[in-house]
């Protein structure tokens, strides 16, 4: 009996008792490993985006917020917080009304609900579900195709797969579309096979779950169409299968007019009001693909960063990111699907055209995308590799069983990635396989969702507690809020999450200040992205203290008490802005800069000359050994309705009793002045703000903040009293007085006439 007749009878076999348990087992492994880890990670970059898509849609059928991504898998990922009835959608925020979903997204995720780790970790428990369906697919065809060797080799490749396993337990539409796609080929393959009205119409309505999943799901059609004229047959009967293939195209759009709700309208911006099923559909494509060319994004391969990427970005990351056992197979799989068996050698290729065809369109697609950002985009791609490794051990199944070599060899290869991802979990979005040196190298190859998508927020906790770390200089590449995960910080420059204020502007990436940093290997390599792709080249070449996961690194900066020092002061631009020539940096010393937002603050370092003008009140009052008020002047003593009150306070750093000025390392702070009437609650007119950064100050340095207030136009005559103070704009809470009952000083009386 040869391989062929071997195989067909096992496929066609039903599966015996041992075998479903040891199916149910394979799958159970799969979604327990994605299920434990899932807890462990916080929300990768895209995920905020996607849930609160998926659950405004559920809950409003309104599907402004999917305009970038069709709304199938969004929508099966918000379903478990249907159940909960404490999950709130701020609709009432003005970014639903502008179909902001940025700004949506991050009020829904950080601000509107109190435990959003756990309503992410509930959301992505469908992916789980999905990725487990995609290995039951697998492990399906595979066994149809090759019999129960290829079917058990599909399934251990599968389920230790760790581009798999992230992608499902990620609130992203990466593995939705690689599922759908995966089983919409199957299906056509078996309607090829087997033409039957059922697998016609499976085929046409995975081709749409797949069309509704990510719009790169349309690739599905150039690939039913390839596989439909390779497939060996008389032309007569390939003709025959133009017609159903319209059939499988109207089932299709019956399924993306079903996942938006049998909606009919005209297409939104159209010149002729015509009604059209699901127009939202073509709308949001032709939008998505329009912004895509607009608005490219930097990427990073191999040490370069590009704002257009490289044609071989994905081939690159195929061969780095994919584990080398399912590699090497797969290439021993295309050659035996090429070159054939026998009789069978001229047709084989084409009757085994689904293995190969929409892999290779799907690869050849990405070599012209202009967004090169990660392995994910590749994503459907995978199960076919896996699926020609399965076909290579079915066809050398026999000489496998009778050759004590190739059975060690076929087992050391599948142990070998059965190893691989056991030692890297929980973190297998980071895997990188023995060409680029494993994770803990993976950025000299890549970077972003390959490796560092702002998931390990969690054992950056972890990492700090270990070393008694209270607080971290954290350049964070990610949409998550690293105060929920419960890490204190001061932030850095950074892509999205930290693009502008006084802490970020101030940052010094020259000579940093001293203390504990945590760099996202993504920002290690990417900088801001759009605008100072160097900004943490002073980190590079150093060795971390520790990593936590693979994506965030932790140094500490510390330099020599002899090492020569120079200050200077940074006023509107950024301090990264500046080269250190012109910030006067002295070779092989130390710059301090300090920053300053407007000419109405300045800054004069310790030591120097403070010029005080004629009016000065002298106050001394220590707020928590944060800043010292040290006096003020305010003009004038009398104003009337609508008249300005200037007032000038100066700040100097630290105190008497501080030996350290506490804002160096602590939250940021701001001032409030207020004019008020004799109860401090009554107030009149107020200023809150602090223009000044706390990084870069120095006990001793001296802060001129010059406020201005407005007496109101219908203020009652009477007497009113200025009064100053610090509190931190996080928590609203006030800074206290040292050695005093109360949290302001009364800087004197103003009358209004």
């Amino acid at each position: 009996m040869n391989v062929t007749e071997t195989t067909e009878r096992e496929s066609q076999s039903g599966l015996r008792r041992w075998e479903w348990l040891l199916l149910f087992a394979g799958l159970l492994l799969f979604a327990g490993q994605a299920a434990l880890s899932s807890p462990q990670k916080s929300a990768a970059f895209d995920e905020e985006y996607h849930l609160a898509a998926g659950y405004a849609y559920l809950r409003t059928g309104d599907f402004r917020m999917s305009l970038s991504h069709p709304p199938l898998v969004n929508a099966l990922s918000a379903l478990p917080l249907l159940a909960r009835d404490d999950v709130a959608l701020p609709l009432d925020h003005p970014s639903w009304a502008n179909s902001d979903y940025f700004i949506f997204s991050d009020v829904f995720m950080w601000q509107a609900n109190e435990n959003p780790h756990e309503l992410l970790v509930l959301a992505r428990l469908p992916v789980i579900a999905l990725g487990a369906a995609l290995v039951l697919a697998l492990f399906l065809w595979a066994r149809r195709l090759g019999g129960a060797a290829a079917g058990w080799t599909a399934l251990l490749l599968a389920t230790c797969d760790p581009n798999l396993l992230a992608n499902s337990r990620l609130v992203t539409t990466d593995l939705g579309l690689t599922l759908f796609f995966f089983v919409a080929v199957w299906r056509l393959w078996r309607w090829l096979e087997q033409p039957t009205r059922v697998n016609l119409a499976l085929a046409g309505a995975a081709a749409g779950m797949a069309m509704t999943s990510k719009f790169t799901g349309l690739m599905v059609w150039p690939a039913f169409l390839g596989v439909l004229l390779l497939h060996p047959g008389s032309t007569a009967r390939r003709w025959r299968g133009l017609p159903a293939l319209v059939g499988m195209g109207l089932l299709a759009y019956l399924t993306v007019w079903a996942v938006f709700r049998f909606d009919v309208g005209p297409l939104p911006g159209a010149a002729l009001a015509l009604p059209l099923p699901a127009p939202f559909y073509p709308y949001s494509v032709l939008d998505t693909f329009m912004v895509i060319e607009e608005q490219p994004k930097t990427a990073y391969l191999l040490g370069q960063t590009s704002p257009r990427g490289w044609w071989y970005y994905f081939p690159v990351a195929l061969a780095v990111k994919t584990p080398l056992p399912a590699l090497l197979l797969a290439g021993v799989g295309l050659l035996a699907v090429l070159r054939g068996a026998g009789g069978e050698r001229r047709a084989s290729w084409r009757r085994l055209a689904a293995l190969w065809l929409p892999p290779a369109l799907f690869l050849a697609l990405s070599m012209t995308a202009r967004i090169t950002i990660g392995y994910r985009h590749i994503l459907p791609v995978l199960p076919f590799l896996i699926l020609l490794a399965a076909y290579a051990v079915a066809r050398g199944w026999d000489q496998v069983r009778q050759s004590t070599p190739l059975r060690v060899v076929l087992l050391a290869l599948l142990l070998w990635q059965a190893v691989g991802v056991a030692r890297l979990f929980p973190h297998h979005e980071a895997y990188f396989n023995e060409i680029a040196g494993g994770p803990q190298n993976g950025d000299r190859v890549l970077v972003d969702s390959n490796l560092d998508w702002g998931q390990d927020l969690p054992a950056l906790r972890a990492l700090m507690e270990r070393h008694g770390i209270e607080t971290v200089n954290l350049a964070y590449f990610g949409t998550a809020l690293p105060e929920a995960y419960g890490i204190s910080y001061r932030p850095l420059p950074g892509f999205l999450r930290f693009l502008a204020g006084p802490e970020v502007n101030a940052y010094n990436p020259y000579t940093p200040d001293p203390g504990w940093y945590a760099i996202s290997r993504s920002s290690l390599r990417l900088g801001m992205m759009y605008q100072n792709v160097d900004i943490y080249a002073y980190f590079r070449d150093k060795e971390p203290v520790a990593r936590a996961g693979y994506s965030i690194n932790l140094y500490e900066v510390t330099y020599p008490p002899q090492t020569p020092l120079a200050r200077t002061v940074v006023t509107g631009e950024a301090v990264a802005d500046v080269s250190p020539q012109e910030l006067g940096a002295p070779p092989g010393g130390r710059l301090i800069a300090k920053w300053a937002a407007s000419p109405e603050t300045t800054i004069v370092p310790a030591g120097r000359d403070v010029a005080l003008p004629a009016g000065f009140q002298r106050v001394d009052a220590d707020f928590g050994g944060a800043f010292t008020l040290w006096g003020y002047d305010a003009q004038p003593a009398q104003a009337g309705p609508g008249a300005p009150l200037h007032v000038t306070l100066f700040w100097r750093v630290g105190s008497a009793e501080a030996p350290t000025p506490a804002p160096a390392t602590g939250p940021p702070l701001a001032a409030f002045v207020h004019l008020s009437a004799e109860d401090p609650g009554q107030i009149l007119a107020q200023y809150d703000g602090w223009e000044t950064a706390l990084r870069g100050l120095e006990r001793g340095d001296v802060i001129v903040q010059r406020v201005t207030l407005t007496v109101p136009q219908d203020a009652a005559a009477g007497a009113y009293y200025l009064r100053a103070g610090l509190y931190s704009p996080q928590s609203g809470q006030r800074l206290p007085i040292s050695g005093a009952a109360q949290d302001f000083v009364t800087l004197g009386g103003v009358e209004v006439p």
